[in-house]
Parts: structure tokens; sequence; C-alpha cells
């Protein structure tokens, strides 16, 4: 055999074996992922920062401790690797536990912040901070210890921020008070396009809506194809009509079994209607809703800004319809 044949081969072996490696950390992380996942359901922790903070933060120690940088490693191309595993590792998971599409999207952001936090870290690390003066490894090392602190967000009502929010949404329009009450009494058209964030959900297929008077419950149905066309979760949202006026309505949920209860507990609604001239209305419209996922800093303004253009919605769809 020449050398020439002989070095090929011998980088063969050797990437071969990296990849094993590789494989056999990705099956391991992927049962090990989907049991602690389990237990933190069992115990009612899948909603804290333990899982959208906590876990990740595992994963990618665990990748970058079975496979660590060498001085001869070109960082992009580990950085890349590195990715490429935990991706496998987060489908995989999520393939395991049944979990739908929609909570792929919004926990996938979450999750690869924490892989590039830990990646980085390693790479400073490696790199004896980048710098003479130590502020790399003091970086390094207090990143690692807030993460862990912010880790337990959620697992108690202590180590909790306020879960109770509002969304106000305004906008002045031509029409009338009254037109806007009898456009509210109407069917809804659920085909009207949306905003995209609130195209990643699907829309109810069935309202069962009575009258505007002061006691009238309203149901709202709703199908959701976890896996697209598969893996189906059906559920309800009924609300009630508490008070109705000619310029005031207002609503309270009385239960929640649709997808969305995942994430928040809507609480009600309140629309004001303030004629300020001649064919021209103020719409005011307040959303209340509690959050239920942890940590605060990912969750609260992601879900202040889809409960917004849900807000804009209504009253562009439902209460003005031009």
């Amino acid at each position: 055999m020449s050398k020439k044949l002989r070095e090929w081969w011998q980088r063969q072996v050797h990437l071969n074996g990296v990849t094993r490696l590789r494989f056999f950390v990705a099956l391991v992380l992927v049962g090990v992922s989907s049991l602690i996942i389990r237990l933190l359901m069992q115990y009612d922790f899948h909603t804290s920062a333990l899982l959208y903070v906590g876990l990740p933060y595992l994963i990618s120690l665990v990748i970058v401790a079975s496979h660590p940088m060498s001085d001869k490693d070109v960082w992009g191309h580990r950085y890349r690797d590195h990715n490429v595993i935990a991706m496998v590792v987060f489908l995989a998971s999520s393939i395991v536990l049944f979990e739908g599409f929609v909570c792929i999207l919004f926990f996938m952001p979450i999750y690869f912040f924490l892989v590039w936090i830990v990646f980085l870290i390693h790479r400073r690390s490696r790199n004896g901070g980048d710098g003479n003066d130590g502020k790399g490894n003091i970086y390094s090392s207090l990143i690692p210890i807030l993460i862990l602190l912010s880790a337990f967000e959620g697992v108690s009502e202590n180590l909790s921020f306020d879960r109770d929010s509002s969304v106000v949404v305004s906008k002045i329009t031509s029409r009338s008070a009254a037109e806007i009450m009898d456009n509210l009494a109407q069917p809804i058209d659920l085909e009207k396009d949306r905003h995209w964030v609130l195209s990643i959900f699907p829309m109810p297929y069935e309202i069962e809506a009575g009258s505007l008077n002061a006691g009238d419950i309203h149901v709202v149905k709703t199908r959701y194809h976890r896996w697209f066309v598969t893996n189906t979760h059906e559920g309800e949202l009924q609300l009630k009509i508490v008070e109705a006026t000619e310029k005031k309505v207002r609503t309270q949920f009385l239960d929640d079994t649709t997808f969305f209860s995942a994430y928040l507990t809507p609480l009600g609604t309140e629309i004001t209607l303030d004629e300020i001239g001649e064919n021209q209305t103020n719409i005011t419209l307040r959303i209340d809703y509690r959050r239920k996922l942890d940590p605060a800093w990912y969750f609260h303004p992601l879900q202040q800004f889809a409960v917004s253009k849900m807000a804009d919605f209504l009253i562009d769809e439902v209460m003005v319809r031009e």
C-alpha cells in the first residue's frame, strides 16, 4: 500500500470513528432528554425554565464534553457539527414525545440560543478568553452560573415573575359604534389573511355564537394537527358575555381545552367604543391573559407580540370589516 493511500485510509478510519461517536452521543442524548422531559411533566415542571433553559444547556454541555475542540480545529466547522448534533437531538426528542410543529417552532430559538452560548463559552475558554485582561475567563465563569440560576425560574411561585399580562390595542375607524356592534354580532370569516405569527396557528373551524346579550356563552372550536395531517388535538374555548352595552362589551373566559391552553390562560376581554367625531370611532380592545411558560424574558415578549397581532386581527376583521 502506497504512503498516500495509507494516509487516506487512516483519515477515513478516523472520520468514521468520529462519526460513530457523534451518532452514539446524539442517540444517548435523545433518550436522556426524552426521559428528563417526561419526568418534568410528571412533576409539573414542564412549563418552567428547567425545560426551556436547563435542558438545552445540559445537552450542549454534553456535546462539548464528548467532542471538545483542539487547537487545530476550525471553530466554524466545529460550530456547524455542534449545531447538527443539537438539531438531531432536538427533532428526534420532539418526535419521541409526539410534540407538534408549533411547539418546535417556538422552542427552537431559545434552544439554539443556549446551544450557541455554551459553544461560545467553550471556544473562549480554549482560546484563553481571547484577550490578556482576563475578562473573557470571567465572563466564561459567570455566564454558566447565571444560566443555572435562571433555569429554576418557574419551579415555584417564589421563583416566578408576574404571570398576569394585558394587551391593549386601539384603532380609529370611520364606522359608527352601532355599525361596529352590528359587525360583532355577524358570523366571522375564518379565511382572512393573518399576520405571519398568527398563520402558524390553525384557525378555529367552528364558532358557536348567539347574541351579544349579557350571560350569553360563545364556544370556539379548534382542531390542531400536531404533525400537519395527524396526531390531532381537538378542544374548545368557552367565553361568557359579562357586560354588553351600546359602547362596551366585556367577556370572561370560562374554560379552555384548545392547544393554546398549553401556552397561556385567557382571562377576559374588553371592547370599548368611543365616538370622537362625526363618523369616527376609537376602538379599544383589551385582552387579559396569564402566561404559563418560563423564562419570562423569552415568553413574555413573545406572547405579548402574538396577542397584540390577534387583537389587530379581531379589530380589523371582526369589528371594522372594511
